[in-house]
């Protein structure tokens, strides 16, 4: 499998267990004729090694305004058949839409993780906390958190749909019925969904740059110290002629959100170098302590956010 793609020349391709995808940027219809043709090479590739892909399986999806191309063209399997284009593919366990948005893969994350926290309390009579929060982190919250560093959601209608999921669950804790969502969180020790998601992608930033793992935007992260403010992360500029639709799924990216989110951590916090991220995730834990965790709920007004995130609130040094 490692030479599937060493013939294919304009487009990128990718494999993973028995999942192949090849892509690329199309603007006319030469450039769909050249991912024909990579299409091709690999499908020469299946027959030399005595292999067949399943065309039935087989998934198109197109993203990006101009309806002409789309309507125009077609892509065919080996067999000759067009290759259906779909609104929503699955790649590792998470949907992108056409649209280049995920608010698909937001509803279904939302599907099943109220489908297991219904069960949940179906299946198990207590109501004690710790046997709860045991259930909950064991079966709900990793739902919820798979891969929510690339579709953590901008819109504040999916913020509050992900956190409506622990809201909802909360609420039948024994001794919790009558404090409000905020203070379940405080009573609990646990963290908001909001407050979660922005520190995972605080935690990958970092390990972007301690070199721990690779970097999404193709290096484009940096770090620059200074004696002041202390260690800040480079963010990828937006493209002035881009689309504004397309300008608010770049501003809510990883390669955006995540080094926006970093420089706004205390510089204790983002001045830590050459340790372990159990260390580093102590650290950032014990200042999130003394942050207020107010994510958006319908009906609540926080007492003192500045802006959407909580990590954009100012800490004392």
């Amino acid at each position: 499998m490692r030479d599937i793609g060493e013939e294919v020349s304009d487009s990128v391709l990718s494999s993973f267990a028995d999942d192949t995808s090849i892509s690329r940027p199309i603007s006319n219809v030469q450039e769909v004729e050249h991912l024909q043709e990579d299409l091709n090479k690999v499908y020469t590739w299946a027959t030399t090694n005595n292999m067949t892909f399943n065309e039935e399986k087989f998934e198109m999806l197109r993203c990006g305004p101009d309806c002409n191309i789309k309507t125009t063209t077609t892509l065919h399997t080996e067999g000759g058949s067009h290759i259906t284009p779909t609104p929503h593919v699955k790649c590792l366990g998470v949907y992108l839409s056409a649209d280049g948005s995920f608010s698909h893969h937001i509803t279904e994350t939302v599907r099943k993780a109220r489908g297991m926290a219904g069960w949940v309390m179906r299946t198990f009579a207590s109501r004690e906390p710790e046997v709860i929060l045991t259930l909950w982190k064991a079966l709900v919250q990793p739902l919820l958190d798979y891969c929510s560093q690339v579709w953590s959601p901008h819109k504040k209608a999916d913020i509050q749909r992900l956190e409506a999921v622990q809201r909802s669950f909360t609420k039948h804790i024994r001794g919790l019925h009558d404090l409000n969502y905020w203070d379940r969180l405080k009573t609990l020790g646990i963290y908001s969904q909001q407050r979660r998601r922005e520190r995972y992608r605080a935690i990958y930033i970092w390990k972007v740059l301690e070199k721990q793992v690779p970097d999404p935007t193709s290096s484009v992260l940096q770090a620059h110290l200074n004696e002041r403010t202390g260690r800040k992360c480079s963010r990828r500029t937006l493209p002035s002629k881009a689309r504004g639709r397309c300008k608010t799924l770049l501003a809510a990216s990883l390669a955006r959100e995540g080094p926006k989110i970093f420089n706004s951590l205390h510089k204790n916090v983002r001045n830590i170098t050459g340790c372990s991220v159990n260390t580093f995730k102590y650290r950032l834990d014990k200042i999130l302590r003394t942050v207020p965790d107010e994510p958006p709920v319908p009906g609540y007004t926080a007492k003192c956010r500045t802006s959407a995130t909580p990590y954009r609130t100012r800490w004392p040094c």
